[in-house]
């Protein structure tokens, strides 16, 4: 049995779990981030990280010292520090996809605003053009 099978269900709990230890749920709850991606060429540094810093690092739930679920997302590494979490060209399996779309708990977790689409489609075309660190 491959490897991944058997760790992915155990990272899903994880960071599904430590949800509730975040410091302070914060962040933009009064309407949508303005942070818009492009269709294609989407860059880590430009949009994606910005993203990360608004909705998951400052809300206290995955900066670098909360990590909720062992996640912290302030870096580029960070993002491959629970295996799972994210698998570049591979939106389906990526547990980051998953949770932006709704899929299992959602990620940023009320009362945090949700993604818009652009975000949420802008995250998954990043991914497929193999998540680079850009």
């Amino acid at each position: 049995m491959n490897k991944f099978k058997l760790i992915i269900p155990f990272a899903i709990i994880a960071v599904s779990l430590e949800v509730s230890s975040c410091k302070n749920v914060l962040g933009p709850t009064s309407g949508q981030s303005t942070i818009v991606f492009p269709d294609s060429n989407v860059s880590f540094y430009r949009q994606v990280l910005p993203l990360f810093e608004e909705s998951c690092d400052y809300s206290g739930c995955h900066d670098n010292g909360t990590q909720a679920g062992g996640l912290s997302l302030t870096t580029y590494a960070g993002l491959f520090s629970v295996a799972g979490v994210l698998t570049p060209k591979d939106t389906v399996h990526s547990i980051l996809v998953q949770r932006i779309q709704g899929i299992g708990p959602i990620m940023p977790p009320p009362p945090l605003s949700a993604l818009n689409s652009n975000q949420i489609e802008g995250i998954k075309t990043w991914v497929m053009e193999g998540a680079p660190a850009n």
